[in-house]
Parts: C-alpha cells; sequence; structure tokens
C-alpha cells in the first residue's frame, strides 16, 4: 500500500469519525434547550468514544507520517503538494475535515454558551430560593421569635 493510500485511508476514518461528531454536536443543542439530562450524559458518552476512536485515527496518521521519513509538524497542503497524483483526492479530504471541525467547533460554542445560561438561571433560581425563605434583617420585633424556614444552613 503506498503513502497516499494509507493516508486516503486514514482521513476517510476521520471524515467519519467527524462526521459522527458533528451529529452529536448538534443534537447536544437541541438536548440541552430541551433540558433532558439523562440524554445529555449519553450523549457525552457517545462522544468520549468518538473522541477515543479520533485520537487513535490521529496517532496512526502521526506513526505513518513517521514511517515515510515526514515530520509530523508538516502541514497537511505541504503534504498534497508533495503527492501530485493523489492532489485532487487529499485536497477534497483536507478541505472536507476543515469545514467539519470549524462545524463542530462553531456548534461547541453555541452549547458551551447554553450550559452557561441554565447555569446561571439555575443559580438565580437557588438564590431565589433561599432569599424567599431566609428572614428579614429590617423590621418590628425581635429576632428570637423568627424562625429559619430556609431550604438549606447556610452556615459553613
Amino acid at each position: 500500500m503506498t503513502f497516499k493510500d494509507e493516508l486516503v485511508s486514514i482521513l476517510e476514518k476521520e471524515l467519519e469519525v467527524l462526521k459522527k461528531l458533528k451529529d452529536i454536536t448538534f443534537e447536544k443543542t437541541d438536548i440541552l434547550i430541551e433540558d433532558k439530562v439523562e440524554r445529555l450524559e449519553e450523549m457525552t458518552k457517545e462522544e468520549e468514544e468518538l473522541i477515543s476512536k479520533m485520537a487513535s485515527a490521529e496517532e496512526a496518521r502521526l506513526k505513518l507520517m513517521d514511517s515515510w521519513g515526514l515530520s509530523i509538524d508538516i502541514s497537511m497542503t505541504q503534504v498534497i503538494d508533495n503527492i501530485p497524483e493523489g492532489e485532487e483526492e487529499l485536497a477534497g479530504l483536507k478541505e472536507q475535515l476543515q469545514t467539519l471541525l470549524y462545524e463542530i467547533q462553531s456548534r461547541n460554542v453555541l452549547n458551551n454558551d447554553l450550559i452557561l445560561e441554565n447555569l446561571q438561571w439555575l443559580d438565580f433560581n437557588m438564590n431565589l430560593i433561599s432569599n424567599v425563605q431566609s428572614p428579614t434583617t429590617y423590621g418590628k420585633g425581635s429576632q428570637k421569635n423568627q424562625s429559619n424556614n430556609s431550604l438549606f444552613d447556610r452556615k459553613v
């Protein structure tokens, strides 16, 4: 098997993994909006498995580069320039990989924002609950007669 064939095989595996990661990333957005925590946990496990597969494929790519005497720091463009017979196929794979990575990164930013909003909303509600049930500090009467109905013990 030639270097180009091996590289194409590895890049196609990476492409398939990234397509699945993209689907999960987009599905996570809907799950976050619908507040389905159990499904989010399942998706995270699936995502971890795919990331592990991606790491294995990337490790195989780096080993391939090393076995052919190429630096692991060489860019994909430089590799493509040195393989004229597979230039179009490799350039197409490179473009697809870049597009998928950009889409995943963009959606992950959105998902991160949604998670932060949910956390802020939860924090707001927790503060609201604890403040409503806390005794007032101003007013008539002694503090001894007031009972503390707070859900949380504020003494830590």
